[in-house]
């Protein structure tokens, strides 16, 4: 049993080397202080702040079950302040994050994304339709846009024009970008004279104006009827019936975007990569894709039809979660497995650490997407979208387009990976298969 103390053991190192070390091999340093530590470390990340990460269910239970007004999630997101603005449902705290979550809510409902299914086979056709044999494709890439358009026509509504040309390439370019990632843009501040930081901030400006071009227009022509989430928003109220403000539909689509936009790709990627490294799982698959059909339907890809689709995308959620840690800073002194987090320390989840405990899942390191069949496991086990009040909105919308998208191009084709090694390297908010996991188009499935 744990004996009373202020925080869990810190880990031995300068806090420029733990800093460095999470920005460029976060789950090498994770597992390393789990094995030398425990479950529960002290992290001291430098402009980051101190962390203290959890990964023992008992303790996540205790972290996702708390007052939203003792642990404050959107303070431990404030690293993507610059990027999402200070309106985002990830900066918002208690009654304001309530509300705006309510407001989007409708938007992902389980009868709203089955509309998206023509969408997203729309969008998985058309980026892989050029695909011929002996082609090389690097998988993360066409994922992205995947996602994008996804995003676009879901969200904006819009499928076509100048502005939505110029908004895909300029996000495509903008969150491509190597520089800017969860690692280091917390280290980008307006007293910052570099060219980094300005061309950021030029890009980013760019892309604000073009969502406020469109949200404008949407205003201005009272086109509220398309179906998208903008039309959506454009036509909620506040309690005392006021509309929506520019700014705060502008950090909301942001969200949106920044969110949506690598998140399922990566996770479609790690699936590729798995899957080509466990061939028996990849025939597997394969058979039952073949059950439902030349043509498989989205609603076939997406529903109970598919037990061994649905397990390999659980199964890479859990080795490689969309975000590997989740923070909440104390408002109050906050106990948690026998430690007092004193107020002002950032307590962290460590969704990571917890999908890799050997004892909720038997060789934690191994692919074996047949362990969600196999039993259930609590929301404190397996958490790829984090818990409590703050899990993830689009969560629903993430699996769906995850299990259509796989399903289209496994029914398609045959890959092969060219890469010898792959390792998690960051990109904009996730960590992603190394050189965005290049492949050859080995043939057309019959």
């Amino acid at each position: 049993m744990q004996t009373d103390s202020p925080l869990p053991p810190r880990v031995e190192l300068p806090a420029v080397q733990q800093s460095l070390q999470w920005r460029a091999r976060p789950y090498e340093l994770l597992r390393s202080c789990r094995e030398r530590l425990g479950d529960a470390f002290t992290l001291d990340l430098g402009s980051h702040g101190t962390y203290v990460m959890f990964s023992h269910p008992d303790a996540l239970r205790d972290i996702f079950t708390a007052d939203p007004s003792v642990l404050h999630a959107g303070e431990g997101n404030v690293v993507l302040k610059p990027l999402l603005g200070a309106h985002s449902l990830l900066l918002l705290e208690e009654k304001p994050h309530q509300r705006e979550r309510r407001m989007l809510g409708p938007a992902f409902h389980s009868r709203r994304i089955e509309q998206y299914g023509a969408l997203v086979r729309e969008a998985t056709l058309a980026a892989i339709q050029d695909w011929r044999p002996g082609q090389s494709v690097i998988i993360q890439d066409v994922m992205q846009r995947v996602s994008l358009r996804v995003i676009l026509t879901a969200v904006f509504g819009l499928e076509g024009g100048e502005r939505a040309e110029e908004l895909s390439a300029r996000i495509q370019a903008f969150l491509n970008d190597s520089k800017f990632n969860l690692g280091n843009i917390g280290q980008l501040r307006d007293d910052l004279q570099s060219e980094a930081w300005a061309a950021f901030k030029r890009s980013l400006e760019r892309i604000d104006a073009l969502l406020l071009e469109e949200v404008r227009h949407r205003r201005a022509v009272r086109d509220v009827e398309r179906g998208d989430i903008l039309g959506m928003l454009l036509s909620a109220t506040y309690e005392d019936g006021a509309p929506l403000e520019d700014a705060v539909l502008r950090d909301e689509l942001m969200t949106l975007v920044v969110t949506g936009y690598e998140t399922t790709a990566t996770a479609i990627a790690w699936a590729l990569h798995w899957l080509h490294a466990f061939p028996g799982t990849l025939a597997r698959l394969r058979e039952e894709l073949r059950g439902l059909g030349a043509e498989p339907a989205p609603s076939a890809l997406a529903g109970s039809a598919a037990p061994w689709l649905k397990a390999v995308c659980q199964e890479t959620l859990r080795l490689h979660p969309i975000i590997p840690v989740v923070a909440r800073r104390t408002q109050v002194p906050f106990r948690v497995q026998g430690y007092e987090v004193p107020s002002g320390v950032t307590v962290a989840a460590c969704i990571y650490l917890a999908h890799h405990r050997p004892e909720a899942f038997t060789e934690p390191e191994d692919f074996r997407p047949e362990r969600f069949l196999e039993r259930a496991y609590s929301p404190f086990e397996y958490l790829p979208f984090g818990g409590g009040v703050r899990r993830c909105i689009g969560m629903a919308l993430a699996l769906y387009e995850m299990k259509v998208v796989l399903g289209l191009v496994l029914s398609r084709f045959e890959l092969k990976p060219m890469d010898a090694q792959v390792r998690p390297q960051r990109r904009a908010v996730t960590l992603a298969p190394s050189g965005g996991l290049r492949m050859t188009v080995e043939r057309l499935c019959s």
